[in-house]
Formats: structure tokens, C-alpha cells, sequence
């Protein structure tokens, strides 16, 4: 894959609405030769995605707004307004939302992993969570994280 510069603005970047957060594309494999995926992502509490494992890329998350919580393997972390946190491969991790919302960026590397949300999601032209988020279909959610080389854990303690 070749790599060119880019520039992209969070008001330009391709928005879609996934599994119950909203997340804009500002960076995929195909632009950075497959180095990392970047997304600037808004959860609502409520709709974290359950206890999970990647097994193909490190997953971090640097806090913009709002609080969580996350428990990566037998470690946990609270999350603040300029907090980072780094989840290596192979270990589950699960996000806890103690605000309402928490606006963050999700950092995957390699790339890749990003077109799972795509893939999982709708575009969202109005660049906004809906105001009613549709259930989750949590078997697609399985059957196309096995896709990406993640597990979503049913039985994580």
C-alpha cells in the first residue's frame, strides 16, 4: 500500500453511526499504507460495546470529553478529559461510561479494524447520533468481529 500526506478536517471526515456510537473516518489503512486506523468517536452510555478481544491490532483511546471507566485484562483505568489508555492485542478490554457521553479518539494499529464500524454501520450525513438507537443485533456484531480477528466475550468475568 502506498502512503501520500493527507489532510482531513473532523467536519469533512466520513461520519457513520455504528453499534450505537457515532464515529468519523479521519484515517484509514488505505491512506496510511496500512500503518494505523483513526477515529474521532461520540458514545452514549448505554451503548459500549460489550467485554471484547482483537486479536490482529492494539486498540488506544484518548478522551476528549466525558468519563469512563475500562478494564483492560486484570488492570483498570478511570479515563478523564486527556487521559489516554492502550489496549494491547489479545487482551480483553471493556469501556464503562460514567458521563452521559463521552466524545473520544480511537487509534487502532495496524489499520484495518476501522472498516469493521464501517462495515457495521450506517453514514450518518447529519454527523449526529440518532435520538433513539436501534437494538443491537448482537449476532452480526459476532459474526463480523470473527471477520476483523476480534471475539466479543460472553462470559468475560
Amino acid at each position: 500500500m502506498a502512503r501520500s500526506a493527507f489532510a482531513v478536517s473532523n467536519r469533512e471526515a466520513p461520519a457513520y453511526v455504528s453499534a450505537g456510537e457515532l464515529f468519523l473516518m479521519l484515517a484509514g489503512a488505505e491512506q496510511t499504507g496500512g500503518a494505523f486506523g483513526l477515529m474521532e468517536g461520540v458514545i452514549r452510555k448505554g451503548a459500549e460495546p460489550p467485554p471484547h478481544v482483537h486479536h490482529r491490532e492494539d486498540e488506544s483511546f484518548f478522551v476528549l470529553d466525558g468519563s469512563l471507566r475500562l478494564r483492560v485484562g486484570d488492570d483498570r483505568f478511570s479515563a478523564t478529559p486527556g487521559s489516554f489508555v492502550f489496549c494491547p492485542r489479545d487482551v480483553p478490554h471493556l469501556l464503562t461510561l460514567e458521563t452521559d457521553e463521552v466524545r473520544l479518539l480511537t487509534l487502532v494499529t495496524p489499520g484495518g479494524l476501522e472498516s469493521f464500524f464501517v462495515e457495521l454501520g450506517e453514514p450518518a450525513p447529519d454527523r449526529a447520533l440518532p435520538p433513539e438507537l436501534p437494538e443491537l443485533d448482537v449476532e452480526r456484531v459476532v459474526t463480523l468481529a470473527g471477520q476483523y480477528g476480534a471475539e466479543v466475550l460472553s462470559d468475560w468475568p
